[in-house]
């Protein structure tokens, strides 16, 4: 399955559906560097993304530290296997990184 990547103004960020690895996240990540230098917010919407692998946690946590202390990322919505593969993340080293659940 491949990713679609689409714009969000509300929350600024992304909507990820699709699979998520080392073929296609040259994609995001291209898309996140156009928005890193904003700083602030930026939301990943992973409600859609139905796999990630070892590529796509490389990319969160570049986005996380090129985001420093200027901003925070907010993983929205993760499936459950997203969530697991989140887990392995060393979020105590990423103190500007929040994974939420959608709130409706």
């Amino acid at each position: 399955m491949l990713l679609t990547v689409e714009r969000t103004d509300q929350p600024r960020g992304f909507r990820l559906i699709g699979e998520l690895d080392a073929s296609n996240v040259g994609m995001l990540s291209d898309a996140l560097g156009r928005e890193v230098g904003q700083g602030g917010e930026l939301t990943l919407d992973l409600g859609g993304l139905a796999f990630m692998d070892s590529s796509g946690i490389q990319v969160l946590i570049k986005t996380a530290q090129d985001l420093g202390t200027n901003g925070r990322l907010i993983l929205q919505s993760p499936g459950e296997l997203v969530r697991r593969i989140l887990s392995l993340i060393p979020m105590d080293k990423l103190e500007n990184v929040d994974v939420v659940d959608d709130e409706s």
